[in-house]
């Protein structure tokens, strides 16, 4: 008798959060409808960034001082870093790139005694940058990325999570 009562008072929480979850639901979209098209463009852009954010498997460094070769389909420009993981990079750039070009990155150890090559691929464009991810498809390319996340790790600082 008493599993009853908290099988009914564990489905009827539930009820209730889903019950709020849709009401809350509703409320963000008639909010949003009400809106100017570039506020809505705007709140699009603030949601894509919470599921980048959520995606995150490695911890960011911020590294602005760190210079490197940007090389997008043959153009090739100096830029300086923004931030880097294990995973990818948003370089600052006033470089006009599409989603989806190949980039490579050119750094030197802390020596610079030696060049390194980092194949990525840009995932997001906006007016001060880009966001790349590495293409650490192979045992080579992961090596350079943990090379150049040693050098980063001297030279820039933690981002909080």
């Amino acid at each position: 008798m008493a599993d009853n009562q908290n099988n009914e008072t564990t489905d009827q929480h539930v009820d209730e959060n889903n019950a709020t979850t849709d009401k809350l639901v509703e409320q963000i979209i008639e909010r949003v409808k009400k809106l100017s098209i570039d506020q809505q463009k705007f709140i699009l852009r603030q949601l894509q960034k919470f599921e980048y954010m959520e995606r995150r498997q490695y911890k960011r460094f911020r590294c602005e001082n760190l210079v490197i070769g940007f090389d997008v389909e043959g153009l090739q420009s100096k830029e300086s870093l923004s931030d880097i993981s294990e995973g990818g990079a948003f370089i600052k750039t006033k470089m006009p790139v599409t989603v989806g070009q190949k980039a490579i990155l050119t750094f030197s150890d802390t020596n610079a005694r030696s060049q390194y090559r980092i194949n990525s691929t840009i995932v997001r464009a906006v007016k001060d940058g880009v966001a790349l991810v590495f293409d650490a498809d192979n045992a080579h390319q992961r090596l350079k990325i943990k090379t150049l996340m040693t050098h980063v790790k001297h030279v820039g600082y933690l981002l909080d999570d």
